[in-house]
């Protein structure tokens, strides 16, 4: 019965999850909602951002709610939320855009949140031995959304413009929040009880202790600036390849390559972590990012199409690893809201990128730049996550340090 529900709960899980990445597809839905609601370039665009910001609030909200109360009532809120949010877009379409930035951006971003925090938590909790590989296969849904998503969404969009496509899909995450709510569960309590003996980690770290540690810091920064290098390449991944002389089709065929990269490095290397540690393969997924950002300043046409597909399965890599590390260290009895509070790195990075790019593009500077900078980010990245390696092994020791004293006095005696 416990492996049905624990099934259960990990398919419809995802397929709840797959939603969440739904911001990721704007850009296609852009030029249509421009058309429909005759807005400016700058903004639509915040239709993108706007999600990503909220969503992190979501998760925060999400994790609380479902650590009081349970993780079912957590996604049925935080799925009624996503779903309105969404289908009611579809009336948004207004000279004005601040009711389109209240329903897609902020109402999707916190649905969307709310429901990817419990999901994420309790998959962990049902393999309190495996956490890379349940976040993994959770995550590994919203990073195929895209893949997914853009094609619906685009015969949608010919078809019947925004309104047919925010109906439709709308919907569709309508019947996956149903079904969500009514499989996930935790495991039995006697599970639960092993999850901090399986990592040695007999304190379970509520958010107000993990915020007054080194680790938590550490943790955020790692994230902040190894997301960085993702965050100033994609915008650019297809025009700048075509400005080199990659031809349009090779072009495109990198960005879906580099989506499917993304989408099995969510999923592959948190497997990888259970067995290998989970700093080593987040060490080298940086030191690749590392390596892009330096086949992008080249400017040779092979390595800026091998580096854009690089940095997306970097970004797929990082997403994908971080919920299992932070488990890792904090506990899992308040994953969730703990997670959210770590994802505070996503917000500081999307707001942060847009300025970045602004600044160079007005400044004309070399393109280059933008991946110089990314580089210097990522290395930060890497001295962040060397820092956070060194504070856990100088609290193991101090642990043991401590252990040790009662038998020293004993053997006194």
């Amino acid at each position: 019965m416990n492996r049905k529900r624990r099934n259960a709960m990990m398919v419809f899980g995802a397929f709840a999850i797959l939603f969440t990445g739904y911001p990721h597809v704007w850009s296609i839905y852009q030029p249509y909602v421009m058309k429909a609601a005759g807005w400016s370039t700058g903004q639509a665009s915040i239709c993108f951002y706007l999600p990503t910001m909220f969503f992190v609030l979501g998760n925060i909200l999400g994790g609380r709610f479902q650590d009081k109360k349970g993780p079912a009532p957590a996604m049925f809120i935080g799925g009624g939320i996503l779903t309105a949010g969404v289908l009611i877009s579809r009336y948004m379409l207004l000279p004005s855009p601040i009711w389109m930035y209240l329903t897609f951006g902020v109402m999707q971003g916190i649905g969307s949140g709310m429901i990817y925090a419990p999901i994420l938590s309790t998959a962990q909790k049902w393999f309190p031995g495996r956490t890379g590989f349940a976040s993994g296969v959770v995550i590994t849904a919203n990073g195929i959304c895209g893949l997914l998503m853009a094609p619906i969404s685009k015969t949608l969009l010919e078809a019947g413009g925004p309104q047919l496509a925010f109906l439709t899909v709308g919907l569709l995450i309508g019947v996956s929040w149903i079904l969500g709510t009514m499989f996930i569960r935790k495991p039995e309590e006697t599970a639960e009880e092993k999850i901090a003996v399986f990592y040695g980690e007999t304190h379970q770290y509520t958010s107000a202790e993990m915020v007054k540690t080194r680790k938590f810091y550490y943790l955020l920064c790692t994230m902040m600036c190894g997301l960085m290098a993702y965050y100033l390449t994609s915008p650019l991944s297809q025009t700048l390849q075509t400005d080199r002389g990659v031809s349009a089709a090779l072009a495109v065929g990198s960005v879906m390559a580099g989506s499917i990269l993304n989408a099995g490095m969510r999923l592959v290397l948190p497997s990888l972590s259970d067995k290998i540690g989970r700093i080593q393969c987040i060490k080298g997924v940086i030191l690749l990012s590392m390596a892009a950002m330096v086949f992008l300043i080249t400017g040779q046409k092979i390595l800026t199409t091998l580096a854009v597909i690089l940095i997306y399965g970097c970004f797929g890599g990082i997403m994908g690893s971080f919920p299992s590390l932070a488990s890792s260290i904090f506990g899992l009895k308040h994953s969730g809201q703990n997670y959210g509070i770590v994802m505070f790195g996503i917000v500081v990075v999307t707001a942060l990128s847009p300025c970045i790019t602004n600044f160079i593009a007005a400044g004309q500077y070399p393109v280059n730049m933008t991946f110089f900078i990314g580089f210097v980010f990522s290395a930060a990245a890497f001295l962040f996550l060397t820092k956070l390696e060194k504070e856990i092994k100088n609290e193991k020791q101090e642990e043991q340090k401590q252990e040790l004293k009662p038998q020293i006095k004993l053997q006194l005696k």
